[in-house]
C-alpha cells in the first residue's frame, strides 16, 4: 500500500495552463444569387438549351407534317374503299390546318382541299345512286375549286338527267320536267345541253297526259305547245286532240266560255277529222242560255212572260216576229232565264202585256233595242231591260 504524496512533492508539480481561446471567426460574405446560380450550372449545359428548343420545334413541325400525310393517306384509303363521305371529312380536316404547324408542308392544305372536292363529287354520285338526288346536288354546290368545277357540273347534269329518266319511267313526268329544268339552270356541259332540251320536249308530252288525268288539261295544252316548238312535234300532234277537248270541257266547267270556244275552234281547225273534233263541233253548236232582268222606270222588278223571236220584220205602224220562239218567265225581282237558245241570231226579246207581245224598238233606227246574238259557248246576259210605263 502506497502512501499519498506529500505536500512537498505536490508543490514541485507544474501549474495547470488555462484553455486556449476559441478561434476568431471571420465575418461571412454573401454572394449575389445570380452569382451563386451560375456557379451551380455545370460546364457545357448552357449550349444544350437552344438545341433542346430547336428539337422541340422540329418535332412539332415533323408531327404536323406526319399528321397531314396520315390524314390524306386515310382519306385516299376511304375513297378507295367506297366511303367518299369519310374521305371528304378527313381531307377537309387537313385542309383546315394552317400556320406554324404546316411550315414543313405548306402545300398540304391546298392539296387536301382539292382531294376533298374530288371526293365530294364521288360522294354526290353515291348519294344519287341511293336515290337521294337532292342531297347529291347539295353536296356538289359546295365545290369551289376551279380544277374540279367542270367535273362537278358534269356530275350534276348527269345526276339530274338520270333522275328525270327514272321519274318518267315511274309515271312522274311532271317531276322529270322539274329535274330537267334544274339541270338546265346549272350550266351543264355543252353536249348535255342538247340532250336536256330533247328530253324535256319528249317528257312534256308525257307530263301533259298526267295533267289531263289530274283535271289540269288547260296547262297540258301549254306543255304540248312547248314540246312542239322544241322538237317533239310528232308526239305532240298525237296528243293534241284529246288534250284540247279535255281543256275545253275544263274551261266550260270553270265558266271560261270565251277560252273554251277558242280551244274548241282550234281543235276543229287543226284536227278536223278526229273524233274529238266531232265532239268539238257539237259543243260549238250547243244551245246557250240567255238571261236578263225586266224592271220598270222606277227600277223595280217586273214579273211576266218573255220570249225570243227568231225573225223581226218592220211594218207600217208596227212589226211582226216569227218562230221558232224560245220562252221564259221573269220572277218577282224581274230576273229571267231562257235556256237552250241555239247559236246564232239576232233574236228579238219580247215581253207580254195585256194586249199581246211587245218589244222595245229604237226610234232612231226602227230596229229592236235589245237584239240578241248567241255565240258558241257564250251564255248571253242582257242585264237590265227597262220597260215603258
Amino acid at each position: 500500500m502506497q502512501n499519498p504524496p506529500s505536500l512537498s512533492n505536490a508543490a514541485a508539480a507544474p501549474a495547470a495552463l488555462p484553455p486556449p481561446p476559441p478561434p476568431q471567426q471571420q465575418p461571412q460574405q454573401f454572394e449575389p444569387a445570380t452569382s451563386r446560380r451560375r456557379r451551380r450550372v455545370p460546364r457545357g449545359v448552357p449550349g444544350l438549351v437552344p438545341l433542346m428548343v430547336i428539337s422541340v420545334i422540329l418535332g412539332v413541325l415533323l408531327g404536323g407534317r406526319a399528321a397531314a400525310e396520315d390524314g390524306r393517306a386515310a382519306a385516299a384509303a376511304a375513297l378507295t374503299a367506297g366511303d367518299p363521305a369519310r374521305a371528304v371529312g378527313l381531307d377537309e380536316a387537313v385542309a383546315g390546318r394552317s400556320g406554324f404547324l404546316m411550315l414543313l408542308d405548306l402545300a398540304a392544305p391546298a392539296a387536301a382541299e382539292h382531294d376533298a372536292e374530288r371526293a365530294r363529287v364521288a360522294w354526290a354520285r353515291q348519294l344519287a345512286a341511293a336515290g337521294d338526288v337532292d342531297s347529291a346536288i347539295a353536296a356538289l354546290v359546295a365545290v369551289r375549286q376551279p380544277s374540279v368545277i367542270a367535273q362537278a357540273a358534269q356530275a350534276r347534269a348527269q345526276i339530274l338527267v338520270n333522275a328525270a329518266t327514272a321519274a318518267v319511267t315511274g309515271g312522274h313526268a311532271e317531276l322529270a320536267l322539274i329535274r330537267l329544268d334544274e339541270a338546265a339552270r346549272g350550266n351543264p356541259p355543252a353536249p348535255m345541253t342538247a340532250t336536256i332540251a330533247t328530253m324535256r320536249a319528249v317528257d312534256e308530252v308525257e307530263a301533259a297526259a298526267e295533267l289531263v288525268r289530274s283535271n289540269r288539261a288547260p296547262d297540258a295544252v301549254a306543255l304540248l305547245d312547248d314540246a312542239a316548238a322544241n322538237g317533239a312535234g310528232a308526239a305532240a300532234a298525237a296528243a293534241y286532240p284529246p288534250t284540247l277537248l279535255a281543256a275545253a270541257k275544263a274551261e266550260i266547267s270553270a265558266f271560261d266560255f270565251q277560252d273554251a270556244a277558242t280551244t274548241l275552234q282550234r281543235l276543229v281547225t287543226h284536227y278536223g277529222t278526229t273524233a274529238q273534233a266531232r265532239s268539238a263541233r257539237a259543243l260549238l253548236r250547243a244551245p246557250q242560255t240567255v238571261s236578263g232582268t225586266l224592271v220598270d222606270a222606277g227600277g223595280r222588278g217586273v214579273a211576266g212572260r218573255v220570249r225570243l223571236g227568231t225573225h223581226f220584220t218592220q211594218l207600217s205602224g208596227g212589226y211582226v216576229t216569227s218562230g221558232p220562239f224560245y220562252y221564259g218567265t221573269s220572277d218577282g225581282t224581274g230576273n229571267f232565264s231562257i235556256a237552250s237558245v241555239p247559236v246564232g241570231g239576232p233574236y228579238v226579246l219580247e215581253y207580254f202585256r195585256d194586249n199581246g207581245w211587245m218589244t222595245l224598238v229604237d226610234p232612231r233606227t226602227g230596229q229592236p233595242a235589245n237584239p240578241v246574238t248567241v255565240s258558241p259557248q257564250a251564255p248571253e246576259d242582257l242585264t237590265f231591260i227597262v220597260l215603258p210605263a
